[in-house]
Formats: structure tokens, sequence, C-alpha cells
């Protein structure tokens, strides 16, 4: 894949819906909603062995489409660029396990969609056991990721402590950073608990060290000015929460824990 160049990939996934145009607009949704993905962080979102677009995300933002009575189209770049695309009209929202915080907060509206924690993938027989054992090890991480930031603030930490800090690689893509581990290039990988899950199942070189790091909730983002599209994303996780179609797509893909009680902060 090439990483930085934006992909377009129209999905039909079943999602067509006739509606009124006057009903579409009403709620604020277009009839076609545009989402901001990236496809290379397994299992939210990416490509499959056919090469179609697959994932945590592609299922639930597809659902929630569905469920808006619109089609939708996902746009995959690089997770560091969302926002910016964002910003810049590129796309309606986007649904790519976004961390949901203050910084993030001030610059796009997030609606709360999923629950995780951060865990740390290393090679088995491996002496790390939670994020302080981090000092002095070579660390790899998503570039731009909330991740980054943990790992960097526990790097200040083992210097405060007097320990050596941490080597932190950041990646563009996820796969590239645990290829990283794989190689012994860096000596553990931190992102979400899922991912961790994801790789540790493929690899059975690969342990999760530690989990239940820093719990958080991933949101789904859209432009501060598109509060009507905000209101109908709320609403539609809502339905699809009644419905039990939301509970059903967690299942599918084995986080039944990972829901949220309500989709409002």
């Amino acid at each position: 894949m090439i990483h930085g160049f934006l992909r377009r990939v129209a999905l039909s996934l079943g999602l067509m819906a006739i509606i009124p145009i006057s009903a579409v607009s009403a709620q604020g949704v277009p009839q076609k909603l545009t989402v901001g993905s990236s496809f290379s962080q397994t299992p939210w979102g990416f490509y499959d062995d056919k090469q179609n677009p697959t994932g945590i995300d592609v299922a639930l933002c597809g659902g929630l489409a569905k469920e808006l009575g619109s089609t939708v189209e996902f746009v995959n770049l690089d997770f560091k660029g969302l926002i910016p695309a964002l910003q810049a009209n590129r796309f309606d929202m986007i649904c790519a396990a976004v961390y949901i915080t203050p910084e993030r907060e001030k610059i796009v509206t997030l609606i709360p969609y999923i629950s995780t924690s951060q865990a740390i993938l290393a090679k088995a027989g491996t002496t790390i056991k939670g994020l302080n054992d981090l000092c002095s090890h070579t660390v790899s991480v998503l570039q731009g990721s909330a991740q980054l930031k943990i790992v960097e603030a526990q790097s200040e930490s083992c210097g405060k402590e007097k320990k050596p800090a941490i080597t932190i690689q950041a990646f563009d893509t996820q796969p590239i950073a645990v290829r990283a581990l794989e190689n012994g290039n860096v000596d553990a990988f931190v992102a979400s608990d899922q991912l961790v899950s994801f790789y540790q199942l493929k690899n059975t070189t690969l342990v999760k060290a530690a989990t239940g790091i820093n719990p958080v909730i991933l949101g789904i983002a859209v432009r501060q000015n598109n509060t009507s599209l905000a209101e109908a994303i709320r609403a539609g996780l809502k339905r699809m929460q009644e419905k039990g179609t939301y509970a059903a797509i967690l299942k599918q893909w084995g986080i039944e824990g990972a829901g949220v009680a309500s989709f409002t902060r």
C-alpha cells in the first residue's frame, strides 16, 4: 500500500436505501456519507485477502450509514492526516478508532462509540510487565497516536526516576510498527488492547505483556460546525443499540465488552 496516498474506496455493502432527499436534508445527513479511515489499523480498518476494506470501524460505520439511510464511501488515509483532512472538507466524518482527548475535542466534535485500553505487545520471555518497565527499552508506536503521547509521558517519568529514557520509534502504519518488534528492532509495541490481541493471535512468539493501561473512549469525529450530522450520528447509534445491531457487530469482532452505554458526553 502506498502510504500517505489518498485512496477512495466506494463500498456498496448493501447500504443503498431509497429515501426522499428532503428527509435526508432534514436530518443533516448526506445521501452518501464520506468517511475518513485508515486501513492499516487492524482490526479497526484493514484490507482483506481480496483487497476489500473490512474491520470493526468499517462494520460499525457502514451499519451506521445504513441506519441513517445513506450509502457510504470510505477514504483511506494515514492516521496522522485524518483530522486535518476532515477540517479541509475531504470527508464528512472520521471512523478510525480516534481516541477522545481534550486536545482533539478543541478542534473536532467526537461522538463516543467504543471503549478500549492500551496494551503492550512483546516477545515471549520478556521481562516487561507494565509501562514502568519500558524505561531503557526501544518501543514502537503509531505516528500521531494517543499511544505515542502515553509512551512519551512514560519516558519523561523514567527520567524523573533517574532511569534511562525510552527510545521511541513512531511509524506511519501499525503493521510496520509490529514488524519492527518481530524483527527484533524494538523491544515492545504499544497499541489498543484489541489490536495487540489480534497480532498476538497471528504470531505465537508474541505475548501481551501488559493490558488495561489508560482506559479511554473512542469517538467518531465530525467538524465542529456540523452539529446536525453529529446529532444524527448519536441518534443513529442509539437506534442501532436499541435494535441490537450495535451489540451484534461488537460480538462479530470479539469485543462484546467494548460497547459504551451512552453516545453523548
